[in-house]
């Protein structure tokens, strides 16, 4: 028993990993290494004496990329807002309540492109936000970065903007200093190919 055990283990320990061959049902899916893409955001704080870091850990990614055929190229992003990261545990909480994402209502941010346009050394993405249940139709700024080392190339696609949470009725304000909060959220989004 205890042979036929060790052999059973030794077999689940040398089989392939499936998450490291397993290919996206559509084979035009850029694939990302998670571990080192970043959907990072900066929230201003009295007046921008200080910063608020955070980040979502939990998201999803489909794009499709042809640089010479843009309109053949697509994505959408769905990030889980459970996933939220400040740092600190009681701040995570207030963010997933009702005062702002109101997690249990709203548990998704998502980003669906309708357009992907040059804009001189790089690119303009239009489409579909949805934050909070507000939809809006938003303009992204996307750089595209290469490097290359011997024989393999990285990607890492760039999203540097602002967004004002007001617009998507999030109005929660410090119960004595109104502007403790900043409006203008910053984001910082790099996704890194595999």
């Amino acid at each position: 028993m205890r042979t036929l055990l060790l052999s059973f283990l030794i077999g689940l320990l040398t089989l392939p990993s499936i998450a490291q061959n397993a290919t996206p049902a559509n084979p035009d899916l850029v694939r990302f290494d998670r571990n080192h893409s970043t959907l990072g955001f900066v929230v201003p704080i009295v007046k921008g004496l200080s910063k608020v870091t955070g980040k979502f850990s939990d998201f999803s990614v489909d794009l499709i990329w042809k640089a010479d055929n843009l309109d053949a190229s697509s994505v959408r992003l769905v990030i889980q807002v459970e996933s939220v990261d400040t740092g600190i545990d009681g701040r995570n909480e207030h963010l997933k309540s009702a005062d702002f994402f109101d997690v249990a209502v709203h548990p998704t941010i998502t980003f669906t492109s309708s357009n992907i346009r040059k804009n001189g050394e790089s690119y303009l993405v239009d489409g579909t936000f949805v934050m909070h249940g507000v939809s809006r139709e938003i303009t992204l700024p996307l750089t595209v970065h290469t490097f290359t080392e011997a024989d393999h190339t990285w990607m890492a696609y760039r999203v540097a903007t602002t967004l004002d949470r007001t617009d998507y009725g999030m109005n929660w304000k410090h119960s004595s200093v109104d502007f403790f909060v900043g409006n203008e959220i910053e984001t910082d989004i790099v996704l890194l190919t595999r």
